[in-house]
């Protein structure tokens, strides 16, 4: 895991502003989020593969999936005794939002609205209608 100070530069693959973002940058693609706790704010970066990518790039619900739950997981991980994310477990949860069958993928969806407390598949909707122009 790096911290947004960590800042990567190269190219830019997915997102724009402040949203999340791929970056490919020395034969590295970066998945970076900025995620925000009480008066906190910081980014969390971890590395992605080609086929991460291209399902993020095809996949809007997908890809909103895992903004929404990544930010969850990261922002509860910013709280004090809470657990740190690694690239092993950014990893896990990558296969399970962006490569499941889409019964698990709405089991993940469920359980992470459970455990963070939230109507995940609202924020789900949301980012889709902000990427799209629309509002919500």
């Amino acid at each position: 895991m790096k911290k947004k100070e960590d800042d990567v530069s190269g190219i830019r693959r997915l997102g724009d502003g402040y949203e999340p973002h791929v970056d490919e940058a020395g034969g590295r693609l970066v998945y970076s989020i900025p995620v925000e706790s009480g008066f906190v704010s910081t980014g969390f970066s971890f590395d992605i593969s080609e086929r991460d990518l291209a399902v993020l790039l095809s996949d809007p619900y997908r890809r909103a999936a895992l903004e929404v739950i990544a930010h969850a997981v990261l922002q509860r991980s910013m709280l004090r005794g809470g657990a740190r994310v690694t690239q092993p477990g950014f990893d896990a949860l990558v296969a399970e939002v962006l490569h499941s069958p889409p019964a698990a993928l709405e089991d993940t969806i469920a359980r992470a609205s459970r455990e963070h407390n939230m109507i995940v598949s609202h924020y789900i909707t949301q980012a889709m209608a902000r990427r799209a122009g629309d509002r919500v």
